[in-house]
C-alpha cells in the first residue's frame, strides 16, 4: 500500500470522525479500492469530464489503492496521471477488486456498492441509480458540486461501519443557484463578469472556488489574489490545485494558473490581507471580496472594509458552509457570524495558553514579531508534550509562525498537549464549501440569476463527515447581531456615501 507523504495530515482530518488511531485508519485504507468508471462523454471537456477529473483528484488525497476504468485509453490514461501527480506512489489497481465505484458520463455498473455523479446545469446530482436522462448543460460550478458530494458518499459507505452516527443514504439533487432539486438544471452558463473582486485566503476552499472558476471559460472582471503563505507539504492533503511537485509553490501563483483559461485579469499580491488593504490610503474601493481566510480577525476586518458585497466560504468542526453578505440588507453581515457574544482572551491570550508560554512575554513577541529564544522552544515542548528537538526547525522564526505552524496544524506534530485531535477538513468538505463560495459570487454578480436566487444570507452543511447532505435543509436565515457593526449609524453612512461614487484603484498593475 503508497500511503501518500501527506498521510499524518490525512489522518488529523479523518481520525476525528472515525474514532481511530493512526495505525487502525492505515489499516483500514489498505483494505479498500475505490473505483471511477468512467463513459463516453468524460472524452469531451464538460460537466462529466470535470467530475471525473475532480473527483480522482479528491480520492486520491485520502485512498492509496484507486481503480480507474474507461474504455477510452486516453480518458483513462488521463486520470492515472493525475492521481499519480498527486500520489506519485497511489496504487492503480484492477476495478473488479473495488470496494465501492463511482460511475461518471452514463455508463453503469454491475458493482453493487455504485454511486453515480453528475451535473445537469445548475444542478449537481448523487444518484444510486443510473439515470436515462441527457446530460445537461456544462456548469463548473455544479461540477465540483457533485464531485464533492460524490467522494462525501464514499466516504461515508467505506467507513460505514467505524462512524458513530449511522444514517441511511440518500440520493442527491441540489440546485447551487436556489439549493431548490431542480432549479436552472436544463440552463446554459452563460457569460459573466464579476467586476472588481479580492480573493482573500488561497487556502482549500479558495483552491475548491478557483478550480471551479477556471473552467468557466466566460468569467470577465479583475480578481486581486491575495495570499502570503507557500503550499507546505501538510497542505497537499486538502489544496486541489496542487500536484505532489507544488510544495513551496506560491499560492498566488497556483491560483493564477488556475484561472488562465477565463478572461479574468488577474493582479498577484503575495501579502497579508491586511498589508494589502493598507494599500487603499484613502479608503478600500474594491466593490467585492471572496473570503476564506483561516481566522477569525481577519473575516470580521474584512466587513469593516466596506466592501459592496463579501462571499464567505468557510469549513469548520465537520461541518462547511458559505454565505453572502450587503452592508445595508436586513440581515446579518459577515461579521455577524464571528461577532463574540460575552468576553473572551485576547489573541495573545491565546497563544500563550496553547503554547505555555507567560502572557506577557507572549504578547511582546506577538506583537514585534520576534522569534523565542531557544529554552522557550523546549518550554513549549514539555507543555505540547512533544519529544525534545521537535520545534528545533522553528528557531528564529516569528511567534506567529509558530503558533500558526503548530496549533493551526500546517506541520506534522502529535500535538498531546491539547488533549484532541486536530480539526482539519477533508479534502471534499473544503472543495464543496469553494465551490459555493464561487456559484454566490457568479450569481450575486449577474443581475438575471440574482433575482432567482435564494434570498437566505447563509448555507450550511453540519456533520459533513457522518450524515448525508441536508435535504431541504441547506439554507439559513440570519438576523443581525446586538452590537455588530452593521448596527452602527456611522458605518452605514459611510458604506452608502462609498458606493454613491466609487474611484477606480489605480496603484496595482495587473499580470
Amino acid at each position: 500500500m503508497a500511503l501518500a507523504r501527506f498521510f499524518e495530515r490525512v489522518f488529523r482530518a479523518a481520525g476525528r470522525a472515525l474514532v481511530v488511531s493512526r495505525e487502525t485508519l492505515e489499516t483500514a485504507l489498505g483494505s479498500q479500492v475505490v473505483a471511477v468508471q468512467c463513459g463516453a462523454a468524460c472524452a469531451a471537456e464538460g460537466n462529466a469530464r470535470w467530475i471525473a477529473e475532480l473527483l480522482v483528484n479528491l480520492l486520491v488525497r485520502l485512498y492509496p489503492r484507486l481503480a480507474i476504468a474507461s474504455e477510452l485509453p486516453d480518458v483513462r490514461e488521463h486520470l492515472i496521471g493525475i492521481a499519480k501527480s498527486i500520489n506519485p506512489a497511489v496504487d492503480v489497481e484492477d476495478a473488479t477488486g473495488a470496494t465501492v465505484t463511482v460511475v461518471v458520463g452514463s455508463e453503469e455498473s454491475s458493482h453493487p456498492n455504485t454511486i453515480y455523479a453528475r451535473a445537469d446545469g445548475w444542478v449537481a446530482r448523487v444518484l444510486f441509480q443510473p439515470s436515462r436522462s441527457p446530460l445537461g448543460p456544462a456548469n463548473p460550478y455544479a461540477a465540483a458540486a457533485a464531485a464533492a458530494l460524490a467522494a462525501a458518499e464514499v466516504f461515508r459507505r467505506v467507513f460505514r461501519d467505524r462512524l458513530p452516527t449511522q444514517q441511511e443514504p440518500r440520493e442527491v439533487s441540489l440546485s447551487l443557484l436556489d439549493f431548490s432539486e431542480e432549479a436552472g438544471a436544463e440552463e446554459p452558463l452563460g457569460p459573466a463578469d464579476v467586476g472588481q473582486v479580492v480573493m482573500a485566503g488561497l487556502g482549500a476552499v479558495g483552491n475548491g472556488a478557483l478550480w471551479a472558476m477556471g473552467r468557466h471559460a466566460s468569467l470577465t472582471g479583475e480578481v486581486w489574489l491575495v495570499d502570503h503563505e507557500t503550499v507546505e507539504l501538510s497542505n497537499l492533503q486538502r489544496y486541489v490545485l496542487a500536484a505532489d511537485s507544488d510544495e513551496r509553490a506560491a499560492k498566488v501563483d497556483l491560483a493564477d494558473a488556475a484561472l488562465r483559461h477565463t478572461g479574468l485579469r488577474r493582479y498577484l499580491c503575495r501579502e497579508t490581507l491586511e498589508s494589502f488593504a493598507e494599500r487603499f490610503r484613502e479608503g478600500f474601493t474594491l466593490p467585492t471580496v471572496c473570503v476564506s481566510v483561516d481566522n477569525v480577525p481577519s473575516r470580521r476586518a474584512v466587513q469593516a472594509l466596506l466592501p459592496r458585497l463579501v462571499l464567505n466560504g468557510w469549513t469548520g468542526d465537520m461541518s462547511l458552509g458559505a454565505s453572502w453578505h450587503e452592508f445595508d440588507r436586513e440581515a446579518a453581515c459577515l461579521s455577524c457570524l464571528y461577532h463574540p457574544n460575552g468576553p473572551r482572551p485576547s489573541q495573545t491570550d491565546m497563544v500563550a495558553e496553547a503554547l505555555g508560554l507567560d502572557p506577557e512575554r507572549a504578547g511582546k513577541l506577538w506583537i514585534n514579531a520576534e522569534a523565542p529564544e531557544p529554552e522557550e522552544l523546549v518550554q513549549m515542548e514539555k507543555h505540547l508534550g512533544l519529544k525534545p528537538g521537535d520545534l528545533s526547525g522553528w528557531r528564529g522564526k516569528p511567534l506567529g509562525d509558530i503558533y500558526t505552524g503548530v496549533i493551526c496544524g500546517s506541520v506534522r506534530l502529535d500535538v498531546q498537549g491539547l488533549g484532541r485531535v486536530e480539526v482539519v477538513p477533508l479534502a471534499h468538505q473544503s472543495v464543496l464549501a469553494g465551490a459555493l463560495m464561487a456559484a454566490e459570487l457568479v450569481k450575486r454578480s449577474t443581475p438575471s440569476l440574482g433575482a432567482r436566487s435564494q434570498h437566505q444570507v447563509l448555507t450550511v452543511w453540519e456533520d459533513v463527515l457522518r450524515r448525508p447532505p441536508p435535504a431541504g435543509r441547506w439554507l439559513r436565515d440570519r438576523s443581525r447581531e446586538p452590537g455588530c457593526i452593521c448596527g452602527d449609524k456611522v458605518y452605514q453612512e459611510v458604506y452608502q456615501r462609498k458606493w454613491r461614487t466609487v474611484a477606480t484603484p489605480g496603484d496595482m498593475a495587473p499580470r
